[in-house]
């Protein structure tokens, strides 16, 4: 994992999305993911399934990184936080929502906008975990067509931020991370890449591709296929040099997700 925190020459941020995964095996994986995560030493990580009992990571990771928020406005607990640099950023403004149309409260996105101590240049992280239907939610509805519809209502939301923050900001460079629980050729990915590009495909020095960002278990391997995991950018003022989604073993041990993390510049 040594090699984890070397970038790509230019490379003025790193931004990385990590579902952890909140199964019983949880507490054992928590050092493995504080580790991976130093290795990585991703400036801003947009996190997925942060129950009570992921909150010990922060305590693992207090010395490099700030979590925000901890919950949303209503009081409910926020699965989907974000962690940023504490010793390179100043915290302009944080938040979260749930999203309108999801099967439990642990699908929602949150948001930071930050700027850097040293040059003043300010950017945003959209972090998601999108909606899914499963065959516990007893409800007369499939995934693959009213799951879909979900998330491209998820998608609605998050472009609604992105809009917001930067009629506030002005041509902010903004990242959109998450689990978005689809692929690439489904609507709700083809909906955000109308406004946004995926990384993968703008990135101008090496992407990584063909395999699945889910696989079933902890240490399993990935199957062949598309990602669940994306970055997505706001183009015009981000500029993807590596869009990375390591598979090793160290990776895959750390959850049933690849992490996801690109190195990018600021126009």
């Amino acid at each position: 994992m040594s090699e984890l925190n070397l970038r790509a020459p230019g490379t003025e941020v790193r931004i990385m999305s990590s579902n952890i995964l909140f199964d019983k095996s949880l507490p054992d994986r928590l050092p493995l993911i504080a580790d991976y995560y130093r290795a990585c030493a991703a400036d801003v990580i947009g996190l997925q399934e942060v129950n009570k009992v992921g909150l010990g990571l922060f305590a693992l990771l207090t010395d490099l990184y700030t979590p925000v928020p901890a919950q949303h406005a209503d009081g409910k607990h926020c699965y989907t936080p974000i962690l940023y640099r504490t010793d390179k950023y100043d915290l302009l403004e944080s938040g979260s929502e749930l999203y309108a149309m999801r099967g439990t409260d642990t699908k929602s996105m949150a948001w930071v906008v930050l700027a850097d101590r040293a040059t003043g240049k300010k950017l945003a992280v959209i972090n998601s975990h999108g909606s899914l239907i499963l065959a516990a939610y007893k409800l007369e509805a499939t995934d693959a067509v009213e799951g879909e519809q979900w998330r491209v209502d998820n998608v609605r939301q998050m472009l609604e931020k992105k809009d917001e923050l930067r009629a506030k900001y002005g041509t902010l460079p903004v990242f959109v991370t998450g689990d978005f629980n689809t692929k690439a050729d489904r609507p709700s990915i083809l909906a955000m890449k109308e406004q946004l590009p995926d990384s993968a495909d703008v990135a101008t020095v090496s992407r990584t591709d063909g395999f699945n960002s889910y696989h079933k278990a902890p240490g399993q391997p990935c199957s062949d296929g598309s990602p669940i995991d994306f970055i997505f950018v706001t183009d015009d003022a981000v500029e993807v040099l590596t869009h990375n989604m390591p598979n090793d073993e160290a990776a895959l041990a750390i959850s049933d997700h690849c992490p996801v993390y690109v190195d990018a510049k600021l126009k």
